[in-house]
This record gives structure tokens, C-alpha cells and sequence, in this order.
């Protein structure tokens, strides 16, 4: 890691860069400088590094040091910290510190240092992708245009005749087509003709959601609909006074955006258009002429809706203040819309009571800002045998004291749901260790958390049986249990001196078929309890049965016995990056680049650098075809960044 130096630059080496950004960031740095995109490169007085980059805009990008020498930037850009754009400014000032070229001093008056004075500049960058760049032209512009700007702009316009004012927008309207529309939208409006850009603006509606948005990102290739036109017209028309025609074409763009959704092959990139469309609706019913209670009913409706996580502007819609009487009535319409849906009990149907169960919560959710609280429970138990929501109701039973009535509640709910939905069983048994802690009852929330880790043994369960056993005292009693259970697959009540006994719950479902010695979770807790001798002994039980296959995941044994046996540490992690670099891909040569460098650092403590240069060469000899493998190598190999020509 770099220290603390005069300049904290000087040092930097690649290892600081990917722990700063992390590997692919400073890939995409890398290229950015390479493609002189950094420009007006400065130093300011206490040493940070201020420059323009050229991204998807132009952006303002300041970089400092923290108190380890390590870079940290912010940025103009959405992605505003350690993005691509500091990590570009960084190689450009190691380039000219190497080319032993003088980095001029920022001015006082730089236009750039007004960018990072106001304390709120980062809640501008909002919506951004992983590569730091926004999708939004329009927002974009909005973040970049400061009070500064605003006012030159107001004055340049001032000076200008109507005629000059004219012809000025004619000649952007000719270069810029969405403001071209958007002006005869405008005019559309002011002349009377609401009906031709509503049936436009529902055409274009249909028209974009017709087609799924996709994409193949090992080919660089997909479709992602734009919705930022629907988006415009949509404010243009409710600036004009129209919201009532804004919900109806809302209500269109919902049902008709979901199915959309639910069509597209992509990662999220088409719920994301959809959902830049919705505050816009949000203002239209805010300034409907519905009711305040219509309005509520109007957003839950939508909020029911969503299956994708796509209508989060009406959550927020809901979860503004709204009055006691509008929560009344809103509590009131949804509890007759539940007693209106039909229930058979002849079969469970997991799509209907999931349905249910959404409605409901949003009528407690009523009833709750209505002050109705002491009808909660009793629909809670209703529904509780309609839909299996005992978990809900067990909830609130807990939290109004009623133990006693919570435990019968969760025996019956274990009963019914063990077999078909080993999820809200899980539930229901948290729900009654949670009561045996209220109840300060800890031998009974040991044999539980016990119980738990039998039927479903991991390193996680294994650590909550510990916090389970603070309170007994009798941890490494049960401890020992526990590893015998591991090793034998004998059952810890089962075995002599158990001291916590057994519960009387239905027995447990096994999440899968047991196969014992569990050389896994032998070895997590091994590493967890820092016993190096028993990883390894654990791990070649493991590589006995697996013939000497070593998996990526094994990077945490070879860290867990790199003092203890270093060599075998050495073995691991070489076999795991030479078989990431068999791979042939770049982003399987970072990966490899970052267990050749765990690797060499034990080399380093062992005093064996020749012999480890010798690998490198050897490495480098075996694969010199993969330009790309051989770059990166050749990176992780240099002391520090301008040691070598970047």
C-alpha cells in the first residue's frame, strides 16, 4: 500500500488503483486516459489533482488522498466517486510526472472549483449506470446548469430583439429535433388541440411498449426503449392544465409498461425507462380533481400492480401525510374489495394468496394511519388460514405481549406450512426463539438455535448457535456436540452429557440429503475459530474425495493457512490462477493477476523473490500469445505506476 508522502501520488501502484476503484473501473480509467480524454490538467495548493474529462458530457473531476495515500475522488458525473473519470485523471498525472512535464497550478478564479464549493452538488447525480455514465441527456443538463450559468444565460437572452429571440430558437429548434417537438407540442396545446397530441402521445405509448427490450452482453448488443419522449409530453401536457388526461394515459402506460416488463430478457434497463415516466403521473393525480381518499385508492391500485419494484414514486406518494379521515375511507373501500375476493379452501393457490396477502397488508397499513388499530389482529387471524400469513400475525401478537396466544398460533402455522412452505416455518420458528428471548428463557433459545443448525448446518447457523449459548454458559460443552454431529452425522441430543435436551417442535425438513464427514462447514469453522491445522487437515479430507480439484472459492483456505503452510497456500492459489488464465479472458486474467499477487506476497515474507520471478517468466513464456494477460501481469509486476511506460 502507498504511504504517506509529500506528493501521494508518486507511489501509487496498480494494486492501490483496483483497491481504490476496483478492476474494472481502472480498466475503463485506463482507457479513457489512453484516449486523451483528460484535459486541463492541475495541481491544486494542498497537492489534489483537478482536470476536465470527456465522457458522455464533459465533466469536472477532483482527486485527493486519504490519510493511507490511497486516491479518492469526486466528480461531476453521476457515478460522482471513484469513478473512471478520477482514475483517468490519476494516470495522466503519473504520465506527466514520467515524461518529467510540469503540471500547472490551478487558478483561483478556475471555473471548476465552483463545481465542489456547495455542500449538496452530489444529489444531482441520481440515476447512473455501472459505467458511471447517465442514460438522461435532459437530467444531465439540468444537474450541470448552476446558478451561474442561469443568470449568463438570462442576460445573454435579455439583450436579445423579439425577432433576434425568434430566429435564435428557429436555429436550435432546427439542430436539436425534441425541442422542435416539443414546441409544436406547446403550440398544439395553446391552440385548443388537447385530442391530436393525446391520441399521438397514446399511439406512442402502444407503439414503444409493444416491443420488449433485450439484451446479450457477451455480444454487446440489445434494445432498450427510450421512453424520455413519452416522458416530455407527458410534463408538457400537465404544465398545460391537463392532469385528468395525464392519468388516463398513466393508467395506459402502466398496464401496458408492465406487461413490457415482464416480456423483456434485460437487466432491469426497460423497468428503469418506465419508471423515470411515473413522478410525472404522481404530479398529475396530486393535482387531479379526485378526492384526497380517491387519490390514495388511485396509488394503492398501482402499487398492486407492480411486480417489478417499477412504481416506487407512488410508494413514496403513500407514505407522504395524509390526513385520518382519507385513511379511513381508503381502510374502508379495501376491506369490502377483500371480502369481495372470491376463496376456496379445496386447494391452495400460491398466485391468489399472494394477491391476498398484498391487499391485506395494505389494509392494515390503513387501518394503522387510521387509528383502527385494535381491528389489526382480528383480520390478521382471519386471513391467517385463508393464506398461511401467520408470520404476519404472530408479529403483532408479539408486539401487543400476547405470548401465549403468538405460541399457539405458531404451532398450529409449523402444522400446516412444514411440508408445502418450509419458509414461513423457518419464520415461525424465529417468531418463538424471539418469544424465549422476551421470555429471557435462554436454554430454550439454545436448543432451538441447536435444532436449527442440525437441520441446516452453515457457518451461519453455526454462529448464532454461539450467541445462542452466551447466556447458557455451556458453549463449549455444546460446541463439541456440534462437531461430533458434523463429523458423524450423530444427532447432539443423542450423544452422552447433552445438555440442553430437545424441543418439542415438529421435526425440521433437511434443505438437502446429508452426506457426513461436512467437510465444508468443518473447514468454515476452522477458519472462523483460526485454527489453521484443522483447515488443512479438513481440506486434504476434502481434496481425498475431489482428487485434487481446487475451486476459486478455495482462496479462503489458502488465506486461512498462508502462515501455518505457506507453501500449501502457494500451491492453491497458483493452481487457481493458472486455471483462470486457461480461460482466455480479460476479465479471468484481473482475477488471476489478484491471487498471483496474494501469492507473491508470501513469497516476499519468505525472502524467495528470484524464485517467484522465475514463475513469472515462465508464466509469461507459456502464454505469451495473450497479449492481454501478459499486459496485466506486467502491471501487478511494477513496484509503482510510473516505474514503468504506462
Amino acid at each position: 500500500m502507498a504511504k504517506k508522502m509529500t506528493n501521494p501520488f508518486i507511489n501509487l501502484s496498480w494494486d492501490d488503483l483496483r483497491e481504490w476503484a476496483g478492476s474494472k473501473i481502472v480498466s475503463r480509467g485506463k482507457s479513457y486516459q489512453r484516449q486523451k480524454l483528460v484535459s486541463k490538467l492541475a495541481v491544486l495548493d494542498n497537492g489534489d489533482l483537478l482536470a476536465w474529462v470527456d465522457g458522455t458530457h464533459k465533466y469536472a473531476t477532483k482527486v485527493t488522498a486519504d490519510e493511507d495515500g490511497l486516491p479518492e475522488s469526486t466528480c461531476t458525473c453521476p457515478y460522482g466517486y471513484g469513478c473512471k473519470h478520477g482514475v483517468a485523471v490519476v494516470l495522466e498525472y503519473l504520465e506527466q510526472i514520467q515524461k518529467k512535464k510540469k503540471v500547472p497550478k490551478v487558478a483561483k478564479k478556475d471555473e471548476r472549483l465552483a463545481l465542489f464549493d456547495h455542500d449538496n452538488w452530489e444529489d444531482d447525480f441520481e440515476d447512473y449506470d455501472d459505467d458511471g455514465c447517465i442514460d438522461d441527456y435532459d437530467n444531465c443538463i439540468k444537474s450541470s446548469l448552476k446558478k451561474k450559468d442561469k443568470a449568463e444565460i438570462a442576460a445573454f437572452l435579455k439583450g436579445k430583439t423579439k425577432t433576434q429571440l425568434a430566429e435564435l430558437i428557429i436555429e436550435l429548434a432546427n439542430k436539436f429535433p425534441r425541442m422542435a417537438q416539443e414546441l409544436a407540442d406547446r403550440q398544439q396545446l395553446m391552440s385548443g388541440d388537447v385530442k391530436s397530441l393525446i391520441k399521438r402521445l397514446k399511439k406512442e405509448i402502444r407503439d414503444i411498449t409493444s416491443e420488449p427490450g433485450w439484451q446479450n452482453h457477451w455480444n454487446h448488443e440489445g434494445y432498450t426503449p427510450d421512453y424520455s419522449e413519452i416522458r416530455i409530453k407527458l410534463e408538457t401536457l400537465l404544465k398545460a392544465g391537463h392532469p385528468y388526461e395525464v392519468l388516463k394515459l398513466g393508467q395506459e402506460l402502466i398496464e401496458l409498461g408492465n406487461q413490457q416488463i415482464e416480456e423483456s430478457h434485460d437487466e432491469g434497463e426497460t423497468a428503469m425507462e418506465i419508471a423515470d415516466c411515473m413522478p410525472v403521473i404522481v404530479k398529475a393525480l396530486e393535482q387531479s380533481s379526485l378526492s384526497n381518499a380517491d387519490k390514495l385508492v388511485w396509488a394503492v391500485d398501482v402499487v398492486l400492480k407492480d411486480e417489478y419494484d417499477v412504481f416506487n414514486a407512488f410508494d413514496k406518494y403513500l407514505g407522504h401525510k395524509h390526513t385520518k379521515a382519507d385513511w379511513n375511507i381508503l381502510a374502508d373501500k379495501l376491506l369490502s374489495r377483500l371480502k369481495q375476493m372470491k376463496f376456496s379452501d379445496s386447494r391452495r393457490d400460491f398466485h391468489r394468496d399472494y394477491k391476498r396477502d398484498r391487499l391485506s397488508d395494505w389494509v392494515i397499513y390503513a387501518l394503522e394511519q387510521a387509528g383502527r388499530d385494535n381491528e389489526i389482529i382480528p383480520l390478521c387471524e382471519a386471513e391467517a388460514r385463508k393464506t398461511t400469513s401467520y408470520a404476519r400475525l404472530v408479529k403483532y401478537l408479539i408486539s401487543e405481549k400476547r405470548y401465549k396466544e403468538a405460541e399457539l398460533w405458531i404451532q398450529e402455522g409449523i402444522t400446516k406450512t412444514e411440508k408445502e412452505s418450509p419458509g414461513i416455518t423457518s419464520d415461525l420458528r424465529s417468531s418463538l426463539k424471539k418469544i424465549r428471548s422476551l421470555q429471557k428463557d435462554w436454554v430454550s433459545v439454545a436448543t432451538m438455535q441447536v435444532e436449527e443448525f442440525v437441520w441446516h448446518p452453515s457457518i451461519n447457523t453455526y454462529i448464532e448457535c454461539e450467541k445462542a449459548n452466551v447466556k447458557t454458559k455451556i458453549w463449549p460443552k455444546v460446541r463439541e456436540h456440534l462437531l461430533v454431529y458434523l463429523e458423524k452425522g450423530e444427532l447432539p441430543w443423542k450423544q452422552k452429557d447433552w445438555l440442553l435436551g430437545k424441543s418439542n417442535q415438529s421435526k425440521h425438513n433437511r434443505l438437502y440429503r446429508s452426506t457426513f464427514p461436512m467437510t465444508d462447514i468443518l473447514i468454515d469453522i476452522a477458519i472462523l475459530e483460526k485454527k489453521p491445522d484443522r483447515v488443512l487437515f479438513w481440506y486434504d479430507q476434502l481434496q481425498k474425495n475431489k482428487q485434487n480439484w481446487v475451486r476459486v472459492g478455495d482462496d479462503r483456505i489458502a488465506a486461512a493457512i498462508q502462515e501455518h503452510a505457506p507453501e500449501r497456500s502457494l500451491a492453491i492459489w497458483k493452481t487457481i490462477a493458472e486455471g483462470l488464465i486457461n480461460q482466455t479472458k480479460p476479465s479471468a486474467y484481473e482475477q488471476a493477476a489478484a491471487y498471483l499477487r496474494k501469492a507473491e506476497k508470501v513469497m516476499k515474507r519468505q525472502k524467495k523473490q528470484a524464485e517467484w520471478k522465475q514463475y513469472l517468466n515462465k508464466l509469461k513464456m507459456q502464454h505469451a500469445r495473450k497479449r492481454r494477460f501478459i499486459e496485466i501481469l506486467n502491471q501487478s509486476d511494477s513496484p509503482s505506476i510510473i516505474s514503468k511506460k504506462l
